[in-house]
């Protein structure tokens, strides 16, 4: 089952958190200028608007950063 890594780089000890993707609403899907996959989700957890994720070895990962 396909995940999505949420975390925060600005804490040393940030606590990760993995979200499914069945439960996030994908926004958008699209490539960066680097050719990377990266979306806009939106999850109930996290009311204040979409969240960005990347594709990064074989993991979305979204820095709260």
């Amino acid at each position: 089952m396909a995940m999505i890594r949420v975390w925060n780089s600005a804490y040393r000890n940030s606590e990760e958190r993995f979200i499914p993707l069945d439960e996030v609403n994908v926004v958008t899907m699209k490539m960066d200028y680097d050719g990377r996959p990266y979306m806009i989700f939106e999850h109930k957890d996290f009311p204040l608007g979409g969240l960005r994720a990347e594709f990064i070895d074989n993991v979305w990962d979204c820095d709260l950063n």
